[in-house]
């Protein structure tokens, strides 16, 4: 039996994801629009992961031989393609094939509802009612209904609009590129071409193993870029995850910049223009709070946006995964990021003693890790029992206040630290996030090496 996400399907590539599997979920699909909402195509992309591009031509065969129409990405694009592609010609439902953030072993779907943003648990669940129910259906007749699209062009238009291409052409930066052989492929390089934007640009043709590495900004996957910006003299480094969604940088001097302090001085730029609603849920960094306050702004639940169901294209979210720029697109984008974090950097006079400055004001010395692990759901349930005794041995603190919301659950210190757990039970996956400050002299190496050898023995 297929079990779905809230967030989407995914599973390990030639178990939970093959091509029997991937008709029998495009049969649902087409059979929820098709009760739905009967009129408009559906957009679908793929990542650069194995068998990417072949379960997205099941799929199309399928959702076609429903009489749906499907516009097909010519190639691998960054999740952000999907986003602004539905919008762009008024799609009722994007689909891209892709792991996200996963092992190389892993593939699925994730779906992009018509504004452009990612679908809700309840969408997923009302998904789930029409497996099953038919036989899936594919016909070679009717690849009259198959259009290929590059969205492209449009893409890059659209990030004209948000950004200052005059001051950073005036600063005339060199820029170090890492694909790290995932979906941004080419499209970094090819933007910096066209703007006249010095640099160079590495790992950006498709390696489906991403060398046997999880395809995220960490440091073992940064290094070459880092090594890189030091041997070329760069201003800056950008290393992009698998999907093109989140981003890491490096300093000139090989230094690898906190995820966090990057989101908190690329909110504190964006909130400089435009003044606009900024939410956050159980597991944003501290940090955010914290650039919130810089500008006079309180923080809204996350759950009154998803409620409301609008909005979100006026809106700024910051949640565990990082920062969604509504304005621009309602889809985390690295692409994005990285230009404004160039733009920032530029803005600075290419100051990175000025810019750290103002990462510290806006941020302080809060941090957040993260780690995933693969755990029976029988194992969570008893260490989930020792959390609070074992939470406060390991970190050396008070509990001040014990947090459950779904499959989350927060441990907050009186040092102002908080260890976040969640469990995903269809991956039999838990991940665990520690929001700590550096001047406490908090050792985060020790302290999550601490939590996954409690968890794991």
């Amino acid at each position: 039996m297929l079990a779905f996400g809230e967030k989407g399907w995914f599973g390990v590539i030639s178990n939970e994801i093959g091509f029997e599997t991937m008709s029998i979920v495009a049969q649902a699909v087409a059979d929820y629009l098709n009760d739905t909402s009967p009129s408009g195509p559906v957009v679908l992309g793929y990542d650069t992961r194995f068998l990417s591009r072949e379960y997205a031509w099941i799929i199309q065969r399928v959702l076609t031989g429903n009489q749906i129409q499907v516009l097909l990405h010519k190639k691998p694009v960054p999740a952000a393609f999907i986003s602004l592609s539905v919008k762009i010609y008024q799609a009722r439902l994007g689909i891209m094939v892709t792991g996200e953030d996963r092992p190389a072993r892993y593939s699925g779907l994730s779906f992009w509802l018509p504004e452009g943003s990612i679908i809700t648990p309840g969408w997923m669940d009302a998904l789930y009612q029409y497996l099953y129910r038919r036989y899936p259906r594919s016909s070679e007749d009717s690849r009259h209904l198959l259009q290929y699209i590059d969205v492209f062009p449009e893409y890059k238009n659209h990030l004209e609009n948000f950004l200052d291409l005059d001051t950073i052409r005036r600063h005339d930066p060199y820029i170090a590129s890492d694909s790290f052989f995932g979906s941004v492929g080419t499209y970094m390089q090819d933007l910096m071409k066209r703007w006249k934007i010095r640099g160079i640009s590495i790992r950006t043709k498709p390696n489906p193993c991403f060398m046997d590495m999880v395809p995220q900004p960490n440091e073992r996957n940064m290094n070459p870029v880092s090594k890189l910006v030091s041997q070329k003299n760069a201003d800056l480094g950008q290393f992009f995850s698998g999907d093109g969604s989140s981003i890491g940088a490096v300093s000139p001097m090989g230094w690898i910049i906190p995820g966090v302090w990057i989101s908190a001085v690329i909110l504190d730029e964006w909130l400089k223009y435009n003044k606009l609603e900024v939410y956050t849920e159980i597991f944003t960094p501290n940090a955010a709070f914290s650039v919130l306050s810089h500008h006079g702004l309180k923080a809204l639940p996350l759950n009154l946006l998803t409620e409301k169901n609008s909005g979100i294209n006026q809106a700024v979210i910051w949640d565990r995964y990082g920062l969604v720029i509504g304005p621009f697109l309602p889809q985390r984008d690295g692409i994005l990021q990285s230009l404004l974090l160039l733009q920032i950097l530029c803005r600075e006079e290419m100051d990175w003693a000025a810019l750290a400055r103002r990462i510290k004001t806006l941020s302080g010395d809060r941090m957040q890790e993260h780690k995933s692990i693969q755990l029976d759901a029988e194992i969570w349930d008893k260490k989930e029992k020792e959390l609070i005794a074992k939470g406060e041995d390991i970190v050396s603190e008070k509990i001040i206040q014990w947090l459950e919301e779904g499959n989350n659950r927060k441990l907050c210190f009186q040092d102002g630290s908080w260890l976040g757990f969640h469990y995903n039970p269809e991956e039999n996956c838990l991940f665990v996030y520690w929001d700590f400050d550096l001047k406490k002299g908090q050792k985060v190496e020790n302290i999550m090496s601490s939590i996954i050898t409690w968890l794991t023995e």
